[in-house]
């Protein structure tokens, strides 16, 4: 049987374990145990396209530089199953091809979620997924491929996380989110913590993506000092002179936390006071990392995904390194 589509241009995600069990989340990373061609009824010899996979917060990455969100929509096999159904291939029939090669069935499967493209951070494949419980199965044109969850969610609580020199920097934070929608941070959270005076605050209001806090001058926490007192006109950043430092400048900080990477504590720090009749410049936002409570690198212009890689217009331009420095990255 050959097929009529592009072997990746329909990418279907199935996460199940059992025949009629209750879906349950998708969170998490998953990676390819094995394939199977359904004309030979084989094993594969085409490797795909994406071996690894994750997802976190109704978003998924397929690779370092692509990443998109999901919406769900209910099921129907002829949709989903196109190139099989135009060549007289029945539900029935690929329904007893995964009960025999994998032991699932999708006859009572009713929700499947699809991929919400964003040019943005890729130009993704189109794609569609069935929850069901702890596998995924992607059929793409006659070979299915599925998957299985290597470990537990990136974006999990801290107490998780790797322990390092820098816990009791962040002790007490509440993490946001990667990968990074800044567009999404600006447009829905920055309203909502802005008072009206133009003067940004700590909120939880954003939850559960965005955690914003705003650095007190007045605190002795170690982690708003840190942010109230970094020179951002490092590396020669732009339109930061009336911004840095805040704490001196009496401007206002806002940043969020991001799960540390290993030994390196991630922030991003944004200037979200409005400033009337051009009084100063307004800094764009930058990212920090941090090793031993001090500031090793900072980075601006891109935006960081679940890999911290940093990507400006869909393109790796920098990846954090276990040093904390942001290692650029060529692109052909």
């Amino acid at each position: 049987m050959k097929s009529i589509f592009p072997i990746w241009l329909t990418f279907v995600g199935v996460l199940l374990t059992a025949i009629n069990t209750q879906a349950a989340p998708v969170e998490g990373t998953w990676k390819l145990e094995r394939s199977v061609d359904y004309e030979s009824n084989a094993p594969a010899k085409k490797a795909p396209k994406f071996p690894i996979i994750k997802f976190q917060d109704n978003i998924i990455q397929l690779s370092e530089n692509c990443t998109a969100r999901l919406i769900a929509t209910d099921y129907l096999f002829p949709e989903v199953f196109q190139a099989m159904t135009k060549e007289g291939i029945s539900e029935t029939q690929v329904d007893r091809f995964l009960v025999k090669n994998f032991g699932i069935s999708l006859l009572k499967t009713k929700m499947v979620y699809k991929l919400k493209p964003n040019p943005e951070y890729c130009a993704s494949p189109v794609m569609e997924f069935f929850v069901v419980n702890d596998k995924i199965l992607i059929p793409a044109g006659d070979i299915f491929y599925i998957y299985g969850k290597t470990q537990p969610d990136h974006g999990a609580a801290y107490h998780n996380a790797t322990q390092s020199k820098n816990d009791s920097l962040i002790s007490g934070y509440k993490l946001s989110r990667l990968p990074m929608d800044f567009d999404r941070y600006y447009d829905t959270c920055r309203p909502k913590i802005t008072n009206s005076k133009g003067k940004p605050q700590t909120s939880d209001k954003c939850a559960p993506e965005f955690f914003p806090y705003v650095a007190d001058p007045k605190s002795d926490d170690p982690l708003m000092k840190l942010v109230g007192n970094h020179n951002y006109t490092m590396g020669g950043h732009r339109y930061a002179d009336g911004f840095s430092p805040p704490f001196k400048q009496k401007a206002p900080a806002t940043f969020l936390v991001f799960t540390p990477m290993n030994q390196v504590v991630l922030l991003r720090v944004d200037d979200f006071e409005v400033v009337r009749n051009e009084e100063r410049d307004i800094m764009a936002g930058v990212y920090l990392s941090v090793v031993n409570g001090k500031v090793v690198d900072q980075i601006s212009g891109c935006h960081l995904n679940l890999e911290y890689v940093c990507l400006a217009e869909g393109q790796a331009v920098a990846k954090l390194a276990p040093n904390g420095k942001f290692q650029k990255i060529t692109n052909p």
